[in-house]
């Protein structure tokens, strides 16, 4: 049986940020081969990957944030 305290778990958490931040790398450099769009693709996947751990987190209003950002982007944009 494993410890479940906080210090047993930090290593574990640590492990798991550092590996979505080289997963984002990773996913940005290929997406990069794309161009802008590959870019935007890949910022688009992480956008909703955020939203969704801060509501799982408790603080659904990242998607309320997300989705304002994207109103005001397709105003700007749409005309």
């Amino acid at each position: 049986m494993q410890p479940t305290t906080q210090a047993a778990a930090s290593p574990a958490a640590a492990r798991r940020e550092e590996n979505r931040r080289r997963h984002l790398a990773a996913r940005l450099a290929a997406q990069g081969q794309r161009g802008p769009r590959g870019v935007a693709a890949a910022w688009w996947d992480q956008a909703r990957a955020v939203a969704a751990a801060q509501e799982r987190a408790g603080r659904p209003e990242a998607w309320d944030d997300l989705a304002r950002f994207l109103e005001n982007y397709c105003q700007r944009y749409g005309q």
